[in-house]
């Protein structure tokens, strides 16, 4: 129902009216011709007035591109079927200058694989999805990205997923719908961001809406780059996980027990207008869960049902005066370790 403008009188219509009633009118008036019948060339300047202004078109189409890439990302998953649109306007079978708008749907089941994983074989699932006019996009990684030498060759690595992974992306990014955040999952591994734990294990960097938010643990395995779990931002096995214990003492139990290994937890402004609480996270490099609050809280399904601030604080033993001395980072570990 979005608008766009005619070119002389300025008259709105909508999206819907110019697939359909504009552009038959533009494509009868421009095949007009005066013998055609009585006042043709009249009738074909009048019509002139519902020429679209000129940008327009190209926004029309940009607004129905938006809404069947929408249509599509809504409905796939990963592990589960890809759907994708594809719109175009053919000429009408029977002839003449007559155009029809079509608009197919597409549906594709990613292949499966079996991977062997800490000694045992394990199912997993190609990572791609599905795109608006064009079709499946298959996730894939460098060698050379990977800093993985690989002679003179540096063909892609295909991506697999392990079920394990989806199981735990849903638990920690835990208040967005799945298919948001499938999509996120394969827009990580577009222009991937490599990073490595203190085992040198294999990291890419997961981004919501352009936030960090964690971690995919990525192992390569007989000539795959299988995606084994998914690690939220906070957690030990993470940089981030690793600063906030040397800042604050917060242990893999400690997190667990404030709930700060889930997304929903900073889908509040108890978090974000805390100074102290921001203050925290913001030296652990977890600025990224701070800034996704201002941009997706309004479509989250899930909210903390506490303080989440206030409980940190008081676990910490932290007030307002203490949060603002300057300390040491080993004093601060002394004074407020948890086991």
């Amino acid at each position: 129902m979005d608008k766009i403008a005619l070119s002389q009188t300025g008259f709105e219509i909508t999206i819907e009216d110019y697939f359909t009633i504009a552009l038959t009118v533009q494509g009868y008036s421009r095949v007009i011709e005066d013998k055609d019948f009585l006042h043709a060339d009249q009738v074909r300047s009048a019509l002139k007035n519902f020429e679209i202004k000129e940008g327009n078109i190209e926004n029309a189409l940009g607004k129905l591109f938006g809404l069947i890439s929408s249509l599509g990302y809504w409905e796939s998953k990963i592990g589960g079927y890809m759907y994708w649109l594809k719109y175009d306007q053919k000429l009408i079978k029977s002839g003449g200058n007559g155009m029809n708008n079509i608009l197919e749907v597409y549906s594709h089941k990613p292949e499966t694989s079996r991977a062997k994983i800490n000694g045992k074989v394990r199912p997993v699932i190609r990572l791609g999805w599905g795109l608006a006019n064009k079709g499946v996009e298959w996730a894939n990684l460098k060698p050379s990205l990977l800093n993985i030498k690989n002679g003179s060759s540096d063909l892609p690595l295909k991506v697999y997923v392990q079920s394990h992974t989806l199981k735990r992306l849903d638990e920690r990014i835990d208040c967005v719908s799945t298919t948001l955040s499938h999509l996120n999952f394969f827009s990580s591994f577009v222009n991937a961001k490599v990073f490595y734990d203190n085992h040198h294990n294999i990291l890419i960097e997961h981004r919501i809406c352009e936030c960090k938010v964690g971690y995919f643990r990525v192992d390569i395995v007989d000539g795959m780059a299988v995606v084994r779990t998914f690690l939220f931002l906070t957690q030990s096995g993470t940089p981030e996980g690793q600063l906030l214990w040397k800042n604050t003492g917060l242990q893999k139990l400690d997190t667990k027990y404030l709930a700060i290994d889930k997304l929903s937890s900073f889908m509040s402004s108890d978090v974000n207008d805390s100074e102290n609480i921001r203050k925290i996270f913001q030296e652990s490099g977890c600025q990224g869960l701070l800034d996704l609050y201002a941009i997706i809280n309004k479509f989250c399904t899930k909210h903390p049902s506490q303080s989440t601030s206030n409980l940190i604080l008081d676990y910490l033993g932290i007030n307002e005066v203490l949060i603002k001395e300057t300390i040491t980072t080993e004093q601060f570990i002394n004074q407020h370790t948890t086991n």
